[in-house]
């Protein structure tokens, strides 16, 4: 009986043992921030089943052949951490003590613990890749196997190496402004743990760089990329896809080729390539960006024309039509002055459509000049030729005053051909398309020559014809009409000059000139003459006249003689003499 009594005594203490223990507190991290001496410390608290803690106290020394010092006392029991500065940058080791134990006597001791500033082992990156899907970055890494590794940060490797973010993961998407398309792009990764200690950059990976040149004459399409960096490369395998299809290995070079060159057979499709770098060693790897091309097919012209060569002027105007949608590079026009032979003009970079040109070289008042072009398309090939363009050039006679005929050369290289002529009249050598031309005939798209018998009137210098030739109409191939005119010629005759006999000062008539038409007054003059051969007046100003005064005074009454010299405006000298009678 008594032996029972002691067991259930015995039971009954463990009992009580058992909810007086507390749990040691235990030391989890000691980080110094030294930029500014200040510690981070934190721990798991104790438990405390009796509430038997009135205080607990930090311990601390800044080498370990010192004592440890007292650092501070703390009531809040509830804290983890504590936050102070220390006085130096030292080494420093902490315990904590709480007191007092639920047997209102002991004190409880934390283990030990030194600051932290031992950074994480060094990460290395495995790989940078550009994402197939969205041509992005990918980088990815193996975890750190240091034991307090809190996360990673992703470097963008230039002059300054910027952070371009922190992650806890082992990969990362780069889905920022850098572009690999655009060109090599180099990363580095460091590994922080949770006092911020840093590692080592990694060795620096740049993504591969790929560009494609389509040669449309060879029918190639040429790669070109930059080699990967990071770890050595044992080659690289080449991968297209055409049109929506799907990717597949088409090649392979050793590590120190960076270039493969792709023939295909047909125009018209879409060929995208990748490379893919491969690690010696190992079955890491690592892509480039897509490189895409379009094999459109070489499409010739067809029916490129001169819409018309037309004289304006002292030059000639021209109009070209190239077919639009077509492979057309360039044309070269060809210019041939009279009956000479062709030779190359000018070459003109195009893809279609209308040019209008000028061609200021040229005589159009004693020449014609003839065009055509050809068109060009890639790999210098030659497409089609435009019809010959050739200017009109008109010739006027006079037979007799109010008798002129007229010749040209037939305007027929229209594309739709001519459908008529007109016979154009002006009085100016300066009159353009835009003019107020008198059409004075339409005549038939054969017709050569025409017989005019248009006169002069009494203030008209000169008689201008131009001939102008009219293009059929508009057809659904053909949706333009055009017109060609030829240089202007103008006739002028002999001058035709009058003398008046008398002048009456103070009457009606009461200056003295000649009139006349086909005058060049710039070149003429006149002189009077008293009855004893003095001249009393002389001009070259026929147009001004003789007042019958002589040194500002009128003269007497009398008979006075004149002689001129009359130049007409086709370049004829007259001579004139006469007697003028002076009545007042």
């Amino acid at each position: 009986m008594k032996f029972k009594h002691v067991i259930l005594l015995l039971i009954g203490l463990q009992v009580l043992d058992s909810f007086g223990i507390e749990t040691r507190p235990k030391m989890r991290r000691a980080c110094l921030n030294r930029s500014d001496s200040t510690l981070d410390l934190l721990w798991n608290r104790p438990t405390d089943n009796c509430g038997s803690f009135t205080h607990f106290n930090l311990y601390g020394r800044d080498n370990n052949l010192s004592l440890y010092e007292f650092l501070g006392t703390y009531t809040n029991f509830s804290t983890t951490n504590i936050s102070l500065k220390l006085r130096n940058l030292k080494t420093w080791e902490f315990y904590l003590v709480y007191h007092k134990a639920c047997n209102g006597t002991d004190s409880i001791y934390s283990d030990t613990i030194k600051i932290d500033n031992q950074a994480p082992f060094n990460s290395e990156l495995d790989s940078v890749s550009v994402d197939l899907s969205t041509q992005k970055t990918i980088l990815g890494w193996s975890n750190n196997l240091s034991p307090d590794v809190k996360g990673y940060y992703v470097y963008y490797i230039t002059g300054t190496n910027s952070i371009i973010t922190t992650t806890s993961n082992n990969s990362y998407l780069d889905a920022g402004t850098r572009d690999p398309r655009n060109g090599p792009i180099q990363y580095g990764i460091a590994a922080f743990d949770t006092c911020n200690n840093t590692s080592l950059i990694s060795v620096p990976h740049t993504t591969i760089h790929l560009q494609s040149v389509y040669n449309q004459c060879n029918k190639t399409i040429s790669l070109q990329w930059t080699p990967y960096i990071g770890w050595p490369v044992d080659g690289y395998d080449i991968f297209l896809r055409i049109n929506a299809g799907n990717y597949a290995k088409i090649g392979s070079v050793i590590a120190n080729i960076n270039q493969f060159t792709y023939n295909f057979n047909n125009f018209g499709s879409t060929y995208c390539f990748y490379v893919r770098a491969k690690k010696q060693a190992s079955t890491i790897s690592s892509s480039s960006n897509i490189s895409c091309q379009s094999t459109n097919g070489i499409i010739s012209t067809k029916g490129s024309y001169i819409a018309k060569a037309s004289v304006q002027l002292s030059e000639v105007e021209l109009s070209l039509v190239i077919p639009n949608g077509t492979s057309v590079q360039k044309i070269n026009i060809y210019k041939s002055e009279g009956n000479s032979p062709f030779a190359l003009w000018q070459s003109i970079n195009t893809t279609g459509g209308t040019i209008d040109l000028k061609d200021p070289a040229v005589n159009v008042q004693s020449r014609t000049y003839s065009y055509f072009f050809t068109t060009e398309g890639p790999c210098n090939l030659l497409f089609d030729s435009s019809q010959l363009a050739k200017t009109i050039l008109l010739d006027v006679v006079m037979v007799n005053p109010g008798d002129q005929l007229l010749n040209w050369n037939l305007y027929d290289r229209f594309i739709k051909l001519t459908e008529n002529q007109q016979v154009l009249l002006s009085n100016s050598p300066t009159f353009t398309k835009s003019s107020p031309w008198n059409i004075i005939s339409t005549i038939s798209n054969s017709t050569q020559s025409y017989q005019d018998n248009t006169t002069a009137g009494p203030n008209q210098e000169q008689i201008c014809y131009c001939i102008r030739a009219i293009e059929n109409n508009p057809d659904i191939t053909y949706t333009r009409k055009d017109t060609s005119y030829s240089n202007i010629q103008c006739i002028t005759s002999d001058p035709i000059v009058y003398f008046p006999n008398a002048i009456q000062l103070n009457g009606f008539n009461t200056v003295f000139y000649p009139k006349g038409v086909f005058i060049d007054y710039t070149k003429s003059n006149f002189f009077i003459y008293d009855r004893w051969g003095q001249i009393i007046y002389e001009t070259t100003d026929i147009q001004k006249g003789w007042d019958g005064s002589n040194n500002g005074e009128l003269v007497q009454s009398d008979v006075y003689a004149y002689k001129a010299t009359i130049t007409g405006l086709n370049g004829k000298v007259l001579y004139f003499d006469g007697t003028i009678t002076v009545l007042k």
